[in-house]
């Protein structure tokens, strides 16, 4: 809801306020189950889960224009509050006299020690903003914007709540000047740059603080448990915002009037990472938070746009295409990479690595120097002593490279061998509609960029393999780049990370087609309808790929990785429009 008043031309004062209040939960029903003779679920629970969840949000502005001559400025000011909460309970009955979750119900009376529950509310995070804009252009050939921000956080302590945030841009349009010279080639030309900076304080709540949380118990003789508290982790009185600061300098045109080209090259530089900070062990608390890592992005982004009528036909095309690099600039002082990382299960090591020089979370494991295909190639594969590499290695195991060159496959022969983030991402569409006939298609896709194959668990014997196990090693001269299948991995041929399990991640979806036919309008206006169109389509019709999984397009939050995300459902459709 909002409120708009206009007290003096040109003079806006308006005040909005938003809201969003949900419920959700969960009932589930555990029956009496007897898998074997030892091993049995020998109660019954009803379990039900309640949550409520509010944000809102209250905006306040004040915005004045003028034109006058051949200038024209805007100027706008206000502050902005935001806030999120969220509460939660969960009950669970045992025992209960029933067999079915059809007669599940709280209304049964059980015993006090059969009945669990549990509550708790999460901390409210809120942010304050104030923020004034200038807006300024000169005959449409000189343009200008300017931006300032001040922005407050709860998950922030005193000493650096508030963090500020400047941009501006400028524009100069030289297809408008005096001097550009009349042609059909480049229609239209404006040439742009920009530079800004903007905050971030996704870290979690009271992270600057050393709090204490409860369920750590202890048990102290036989019998005694005690409820036991510790601290979370210590404090960070001087966390503060992460920023990302951001210089973009472009174009956009249209050349031979009916093509339109944007062109980007932009430097973006991310500050005060905000992550926990690795501490040993022997501390007592968990990791504390804090702004512990530099990043950069740096790419260029080109879209071009074509429209043409050709006959009855109307054609229009617009396609997009960019170039990403990433690479970690700090991260800490005498601190070239952050161990740990990404996992999957069973793996013997980490499979990703943070590091000054690479891509954040690159994949970090070992080289593989194809199969062995006998045992005289094992005994072959020694150091420079003549020690043989891998002992325990048989015919058909992996021969992983020796790269410090002490005799033994050991952490010291990881590298970095991929990269997670793609380098290009690009898409396309098209539009043709002819004598009521219309078609739309929309493609995307990336490049550049592996995924980490981990759908196999590695700790469950009897889970299923990929066919591309059906092409394994199983004999002298089978394979040479799928080693043989024995379940207690010796010579870590999937429990070690390696570039055996990386794979292309590059792909091109037409993620959505649909024909449409709109019945003309003599024929419609006859039955008192203003429009009927009929169309098919089609969701993610088709994938273009060599990634073996289910589907490349795992997303970012997982440092590319798959452990089996459910894969983009293919859809089909048929549908009708009709306008009154």
């Amino acid at each position: 809801a909002y409120v708009e008043v206009e007290p003096l031309k040109g003079l806006i004062v308006k005040s909005n306020i938003g809201a969003k209040l949900a419920y959700w939960g969960s009932e589930s029903f555990t029956p009496l189950a007897y898998f074997n003779s030892v091993s049995q679920n020998s109660t019954n629970s009803f379990y039900r889960e309640q949550n409520k969840g509010l944000i809102w949000n209250f905006d306040n502005t004040i915005a004045y224009s003028r034109n006058f001559d051949k200038h024209s400025f805007g100027l706008l000011g206000g502050v902005s509050a935001y806030s999120e909460g969220q509460t939660y309970l969960n009950t669970t009955y045992r025992n209960l006299p029933i067999n079915t979750f059809k007669e599940a119900s709280m209304n049964y009376s059980v015993a006090v020690a059969d009945k669990v529950g549990g509550g708790g509310e999460a901390v409210k995070h809120s942010v304050s903003s104030m923020f004034a804009r200038l807006n300024y252009n000169y005959s449409e050939k000189y343009l200008f914007t300017g931006i300032i921000r001040k922005d407050g956080s709860t998950r922030f302590g005193s000493n650096n709540k508030y963090g500020y945030f400047p941009s501006a841009s400028v524009g100069w349009v030289p297809s408008l000047e005096n001097f550009w010279p009349s042609n059909n080639v480049v229609n239209f030309l404006k040439v742009r740059g920009s530079y800004g900076v903007t905050g971030n304080d996704n870290i979690g709540d009271f992270k600057y603080l050393a709090t204490v949380s409860g369920g750590r118990n202890y048990t102290i003789g036989q019998d005694s448990l005690r409820i036991g508290y510790s601290p979370n982790a210590s404090a960070n009185p001087s966390l503060r915002w992460e920023q990302t600061t951001q210089t973009n300098i472009g174009f956009e045109a249209t050349v031979l009037r009916n093509i339109n080209v944007t062109f980007d090259i932009y430097d973006k530089k991310t500050t005060g990472i905000l992550q926990d900070i690795d501490i040993p062990a022997y501390v007592g608390t968990g990791k504390p938070a804090g702004n512990v890592a530099d990043m950069e992005n740096r790419g260029v982004e080109l879209e071009l746009g074509y429209h043409k009528q050709i006959g009855e036909v109307n054609f229009s095309m617009k396609g997009n295409v960019s170039y990403l690099q990433n690479r970690v600039t700090y991260l800490g002082m005498g601190k070239k990479y952050l161990d740990g990382g990404a996992t999957v299960q069973s793996t013997a090591y980490s499979i990703s690595r943070t590091a000054v020089g690479h891509a954040i979370g690159s994949f970090y494991g070992f080289q593989t120097l194809g199969i062995f295909q006998n045992q005289q190639e094992i005994n072959s594969y020694t150091n420079k002593e003549g020690t043989v590499i891998q002992p325990n290695a048989a015919p058909g195991d992996f021969r992983f490279a020796d790269l410090d060159g002490n005799g033994k496959i050991d952490a010291n022969d990881r590298k970095f061998i991929g990269d997670p983030t793609p380098n290009w991402s690009f898409g396309v569409t098209l539009n043709a509609a002819w004598k009521g006939f219309d078609f739309l298609i929309f493609g995307q896709g990336v490049a550049g960029n592996d995924v980490y194959q981990g759908l196999r668990r590695l700790d469950i014997g009897n889970a299923n393999w990929s066919t591309k196990a059906m092409s394994r090693w199983t004999g002298e001269g089978t394979s040479n780049s799928f080693p043989r299948l024995i379940t207690s991995d010796p010579n870590k041929n999937f429990s070690n990370p390696s570039n055996f399990q990386l794979e292309s991640g590059a792909y091109f979806r037409i993620k959505t087609m649909q024909i449409g036919y709109t019945i003309p309008k003599a024929l419609v206006s006859k039955a008192n309808l203003n429009r009927v169109r009929i169309y098919i389509g089609s969701n993610n019709l088709y994938t273009f790929t060599r990634y073996s999984g289910f589907d490349p397009e795992i997303g970012g939050s997982s440092y590319g990785i798959d452990r089996g995300y459910y894969p983009q459902a293919r859809s089909f459709m048929a549908g009708l429009n009709v306008g009154f």
